[in-house]
Formats: structure tokens, C-alpha cells, sequence
């Protein structure tokens, strides 16, 4: 398949799609069949890039954002009301899923107090990696710099903000291993 290319200034759809502010963003490969539910979002920025693998699953209610770089892998699923947005870098695996009301941000924000007033000053960014076969379940945050590892599971209402190794179930607030599985 070659490369796609979307040089466009507005809004397009169609097929339960939604692609907004394109504007010289590039999907490289967006593999089909791809499956989509009701309604997903794109949102890709200036200079932005996003890969999608074969057979990726999108439920109602779901968003991509990239103002940086995404990589998805193959069979790839994620439900209503998940977000996955990169502002630098996010590299997801093959056989991942991602269950409801998921964020995966690889950024947050830098806040400068000066007298007693909140100043935003921009973003810290890291990147995140998701490995192979990995389930994230409902309600997961995961935050800027982590690497997931292969045969991992995320319990239902975690916060990622370390590293989670190959072949367990980490899950807690933060997320910790809970057990290793063989």
C-alpha cells in the first residue's frame, strides 16, 4: 500500500469518521479493514504523523490526537470515550485493547506561580510506549514517559506513572505490580 498523504485545510467525513484540523499532517498507513463504531475523531496538527496497523477497532466516542508522532499496531482496539493524544511521541503495539474512558496523554502541564497567579508556560512532553498484547482496562491513566512492556495488564482505574515490565498485571494508584504471569 503506498504511503497517504492529506494536504487539506477543513474538516472532512464520512463512514463514522471525522478527520479535523488537517492542515500537511500525514497518515502514512492507515491499514483496512478498520473497523469504526458511531462516532471516532482524528485530530492531527501541522507537521503531525500517525501510523494505524491492520485491523484497528474504534468505538463511539473515541479520539486520536497527534501533534506529534502515533504508531499503532495491529488489532488494535479502543472504546468509547478513550483518548490517546501525543504532543511528542506514542508508540502502541500489536493486539492492543483499550477499554472505556482511557487517557494516554505523553504530556502535562508546566504551571509557574508568580505572585499568586498561575502562569501556563507550555508543556512537558516524554514519550510513551505500549507493548505487545496488552490490555489497559476502564478508567486507566496513563502519563507521560512510561514504557509498558509485552503480556501486560492494567487494572480498571490506575495511574501509570512508571515503567510496568514484560508479562504481569500492575494496577493502583500509582500502578504497581501485582502479580507476574509466566
Amino acid at each position: 500500500m503506498k504511503n497517504l498523504f492529506i494536504f487539506l485545510q477543513k474538516c472532512v467525513g464520512g463512514m463514522n469518521c471525522v478527520f479535523c484540523q488537517i492542515l500537511n499532517a500525514r497518515i502514512l498507513k492507515l491499514s483496512l479493514p478498520s473497523i469504526s463504531y458511531a462516532f471516532w475523531t482524528f485530530k492531527l496538527s501541522k507537521g503531525s504523523m500517525t501510523v494505524i496497523g491492520h485491523r484497528a477497532i474504534f468505538a463511539s466516542n473515541s479520539e486520536i490526537v497527534a501533534n506529534g508522532q502515533i504508531s499503532i499496531g495491529k488489532k488494535f482496539c479502543i472504546n468509547k470515550f478513550s483518548r490517546v493524544v501525543a504532543k511528542e511521541k506514542i508508540t502502541i503495539g500489536d493486539n492492543v485493547t483499550i477499554a472505556q474512558f482511557v487517557a494516554i496523554l505523553d504530556h502535562d502541564h508546566a504551571y509557574h506561580f508568580e505572585n499568586g497567579n498561575m502562569i501556563f508556560r507550555g508543556y512537558k512532553t516524554s514519550p510513551i510506549v505500549i507493548g505487545n498484547n496488552v490490555w489497559i482496562a476502564d478508567k486507566v491513566t496513563i502519563c507521560k514517559g512510561v514504557s509498558i512492556g509485552s503480556n501486560v495488564i492494567i487494572g480498571a482505574n490506575s495511574v501509570v506513572i512508571s515503567d510496568i515490565q514484560d508479562n504481569c498485571i500492575a494496577a493502583g494508584n500509582p500502578a504497581k505490580l501485582i502479580r507476574e504471569m509466566h
